[in-house]
C-alpha cells in the first residue's frame, strides 16, 4: 500500500510515499508466471512489487478550460462531427499541494469525422489530435512521465447483405501510422502502444 501523508511538522511540502504491503513469495500476484522466489530475489535488490495502493486528495486545485463542438447532417445518412477542447495546467490552491502529484492534461484535442449508415454501404472516417500530456496516477514519482503529442486517422468500410443481417466491414486504427519517440501512439504513460491496425469483421444478426 502507498499512502501520500502530509508531514505538517515540515514547512517544505512534501509527500511520503509510504509502501504497507508488497507482493512476496508467500504471496505472489494472481497468474504470477516465474516461481514465488523470484519475488524474493527481486525485493532482495530493491525491486519491490506493491500489492496495494491508497491514494488521498491534499488539497484544492483550480482547472481551466473550454470546449466548442459541432454536429451537421450533411444528408440522409451521413453525419459529420468536429469538436476542440483546451485545457490549462491546474493551479495548486493551497500550499498542502505538491506539484509534482498534479497530472498536466493534453492542453490541445481536436477530432473531426464523418459516418456514413447508407441501404447497403456503411463507413466512418476520423481524425484525432492530442498534445503532450503529463501522468500522475500511476505508482510513485519515478514512474510519471509525458506521453507524446498524436495524431490518430481512422477509418472503417463495410457493406450490408441479407438485408441489414449480414455485415462485412474494414475497421483501420491509426492509418498514418504516427510513429512517436515510444514507437506508435501511447495514450497513457503506460498504456498500450497502437500502431497501424487494420481488423475484418463478419458480423450476423438473428
Amino acid at each position: 500500500m502507498h499512502r501520500h501523508v502530509l508531514r505538517q511538522d515540515d514547512p517544505r511540502p512534501r509527500v511520503l510515499h509510504q509502501r504497507h504491503k508488497r507482493y512476496s513469495a508467500a504471496n505472489p500476484p494472481r497468474g504470477w508466471p516465474f516461481p514465488p522466489v523470484v519475488l524474493e530475489v527481486l525485493a532482495q535488490r530493491g525491486i519491490c512489487l506493491p500489492a496495494e495502493f491508497t491514494y488521498l486528495n491534499l488539497g484544492k486545485v483550480r482547472n481551466k478550460g473550454f470546449e466548442v463542438s459541432l454536429d451537421h447532417s450533411v444528408s440522409r445518412g451521413v453525419n459529420a462531427f468536429t469538436n476542440y477542447s483546451w485545457q490549462g495546467d491546474p493551479e495548486t490552491r493551497d500550499s498542502r499541494t505538491p506539484a509534482s502529484e498534479l497530472a498536466m492534461p493534453p492542453h490541445h484535442r481536436f477530432n473531426a469525422g464523418v459516418n456514413v449508415n447508407q441501404r447497403r454501404f456503411l463507413g466512418s472516417a476520423s481524425v484525432n489530435y492530442t498534445s503532450k500530456a503529463f501522468w500522475t496516477d500511476v505508482l510513485s514519482e519515478p514512474y510519471h512521465g509525458y506521453t507524446d503529442a498524436f495524431t490518430m486517422v481512422n477509418g472503417t468500410v463495410g457493406w450490408k447483405w441479407l438485408n441489414g443481417k449480414l455485415i462485412t466491414s474494414l475497421k483501420g486504427t491509426n492509418l498514418l501510422n504516427d510513429d512517436n519517440s515510444q514507437g506508435g501512439i501511447q495514450q497513457h504513460i503506460f498504456g498500450d502502444i497502437i500502431t497501424r491496425t487494420v481488423v475484418g469483421e463478419v458480423r450476423y444478426s438473428f
